[in-house]
């Protein structure tokens, strides 16, 4: 419920993170709220184990990480549209002031190199009626399935990062997008990614010896015959093998018939 109707029918706005689920952690380029909250209904992220996002939920942005803004572009299409963009990459800033130059497009620069303005505002922000507003919120407090697996994923063109999966086929498929496949490496990590990446024309994420991994991949613990989270030894070793991402080209497969 929106936070007028929290007052009219409980006579309180104060947000209790105690009766909330966390259905997603995972580390995000920078992003408004508003773009979360299409994103959440639409595009969902491999990790995201809940329902399409909706008033009264809460959105928490770790200060931990978030990039700083070197600049932004104000400015008017030939077509009379106006356009403004922001930056936190130097180069792809200085890049689209060439581009806008180079078309004879009118627009206005504001370097922000120094100034310390991060690319989204930290805190915890609840989806309301219209907007989001920032509330005070403990996520400490809120509730989690007793069935996740804590893991390192990895993703291409990204740092790997420490999340959580539910530990059943279902999410685990969703982690990779497609049929799993657990891979051994020779000092014994285990990789569990998409059997069929290659033939899916997955995007090239890392590589493992003379191969190349395809797709979104996740490294966890096993339990016998049953994969477990990473133990603190096993997931600092696995973010430290697969902090830097690596350039590389889409995989193409090509599938003959006869």
């Amino acid at each position: 419920m929106s936070r007028d109707t929290m007052q009219k029918f409980l006579d309180r706005t104060k947000v209790d993170p105690s009766v909330y689920d966390e259905v997603f952690s995972a580390d995000l380029d920078p992003i408004s709220l508003e773009d979360l909250f299409v994103q959440f209904n639409s595009d969902y992220h491999p990790l995201y184990r809940g329902r399409s996002m909706s008033v009264s939920d809460v959105v928490v942005i770790e200060p931990e990480g978030i990039p700083m803004l070197v600049g932004e572009i104000h400015g008017r299409l030939p077509t009379g549209g106006k356009f403004s963009q922001q930056f936190t990459d130097l180069i792809a800033y200085n890049l689209k002031i060439e581009e806008l130059q180079e078309r004879d497009i009118d627009f206005e620069a504001n370097d922000m190199v120094g100034l310390n303005i991060p690319a989204v505002e930290p805190g915890a922000f609840f989806c309301d009626d219209i907007g989001f507003e920032k509330i005070a919120f403990d996520e400490s407090l809120t509730q989690k399935p007793d069935n996740l697996m804590r893991v390192v994923y990895v993703e291409p063109n990204r740092p790997a990062y420490e999340a959580e999966i539910l530990r059943d086929l279902e999410h685990m498929q969703q982690a990779v997008g497609g049929l799993i496949e657990p891979i051994y490496t020779e000092d014994g990590m285990l990789i569990v990614g998409n059997d069929e990446a290659k033939l899916m024309g997955m995007e090239g994420n890392r590589h493992l010896g003379d191969s190349v991994l395809a797709g979104p991949f996740f490294v966890c613990g096993e339990d016998g015959d049953d994969f477990c989270s990473l133990t603190d030894e096993e997931a600092v070793a696995a973010m430290e093998r697969f902090a830097d991402p690596e350039q590389m080209q889409t995989i193409i497969s090509s599938v003959l018939l006869y």
